[in-house]
């Protein structure tokens, strides 16, 4: 971003609860900030502290999930009911004449850039491929331990899964539950070109991963945040 000097601070957590997310936005709005770029659970009190940051005049820029009815001044990323379609293209053509279940795996409802992605999905089996049915797991943060057991319940359940989505991650864990029933994954579609899936595509195991540019984004993301303060 030369001449400009970006300075991060950065808030990890593996849980989106929205009242520890609000009460680290307020830390922020009180410490003081040039801006914040934020991945949140769509939430009322998400919202409302997006909204004391900008009356404190610290703008808000979402990434990877927007938060449309809050105080944000832009989101930046893909555009997820796409991407979900995308996913639904590209397991059909993988499928073929195969008629077997589809799991789709989020982490989180609460996160729109992930319900996006799930509706976008959805909309494009039902309309163009009826035929497929489909089973959802959800609620599980995106961990390992949390994602292997659903998806070993979702498979004993379903016998006929065939196929993955993966939208909120935690592919590894999928994975090994295909591999602890001695199932079959004949088309897996992820998320993210990191390191684990980088692995896992030279290993052949997933069939593709919807990539987006995120070091792009963040260059945006810093931009919007700087021409928001007059630059």
């Amino acid at each position: 971003m030369r001449p400009a000097v970006i300075r991060s601070r950065f808030d990890f957590r593996e849980k989106g609860d929205p009242r520890e997310i609000a009460d680290t936005l307020d830390m922020i709005a009180r410490r003081g900030s040039r801006g914040v770029i934020l991945k949140a659970p769509e939430a009322p009190e998400v919202n409302t502290a997006v909204l004391r940051l900008a009356e404190a005049g610290i703008p808000v820029v979402t990434l990877v999930t927007d938060l449309p009815f809050s105080k944000r001044v832009a989101y930046v990323g893909m555009d997820n009911r796409s991407a979900g379609t995308t996913a639904a293209y590209l397991i059909d053509q993988l499928l073929g004449e195969r008629d077997r279940r589809i799991l789709v795996a989020l982490s989180r409802t609460v996160f729109r850039g992930e319900e996006e992605r799930e509706i976008g999905f959805r909309a494009a089996i039902r309309e163009r491929w009826p035929h497929r049915t489909l089973a959802e797991i959800t609620d599980s943060d995106g961990l390992d331990s949390s994602v292997y057991q659903l998806a070993l319940a979702a498979l004993d359940e379903h016998p006929d899964i065939e196929a993955v989505y993966s939208i909120g991650g935690g592919n590894r864990a999928i994975l090994g539950a295909f591999d602890s029933r001695r199932r079959p994954c004949r088309a897996f579609i992820g998320h993210d070109l990191d390191s684990d899936n980088r692995e896992l595509l030279d290993a052949g195991r997933l069939s593709a991963v919807l990539y987006h540019d995120l070091r792009r984004d963040m260059h945006r993301a810093c931009q919007i945040i700087m021409q928001a303060h007059g630059a």
